[in-house]
């Protein structure tokens, strides 16, 4: 099953903003953060542009504010010397600056000051794991 099917299936879905990312959002975004999203994430943009669920908010395009991956990235590279390059923020999770980051490849790591660990290889993945804690 792909990120989108996965997804629709959840109960308590909440979709931020009114459409998905058009596709020269996407490239602006990247070209703003000077790195390529994975295809997932693409994906995932293009279709729901942000979404909240069971206590995870995930960044996204085609959205003001806090939870838009440009703003967000840009602040945490702003806030943190040790945010790694090519690398954008999925979520926040709201305790002792603890981030979901990825990079490019699609991999999903938490970073926390100067802390980064390997969480799992894609954002399905990651997905899976904030179902799983529900």
């Amino acid at each position: 099953m792909n990120i989108i099917e996965k997804i629709k299936k959840i109960d308590d879905l909440n979709i931020i903003s009114n459409n998905g990312a058009s596709e020269e959002q996407i490239l602006r975004a990247e070209k703003r953060l000077e790195l390529k999203f994975p295809e997932e994430y693409k994906n995932y943009v293009k279709e729901f542009g942000a979404i909240s669920f069971l206590g995870n908010e995930w960044t996204g395009l085609n959205i003001d504010g806090y939870l838009n991956v440009v703003n967000m990235t840009e602040e945490e590279r702003a806030l943190n010397e040790f945010f790694p390059k090519k690398y954008f923020v999925i979520e926040n999770i709201g305790v002792d600056r603890m981030l979901i980051i990825s990079n490019e490849k699609g991999e999903i790591y938490t970073i926390q000051y100067d802390k980064i660990k390997f969480l799992c290889d894609s954002l399905s993945e990651y997905l899976d794991i904030c179902l799983e804690e529900n």
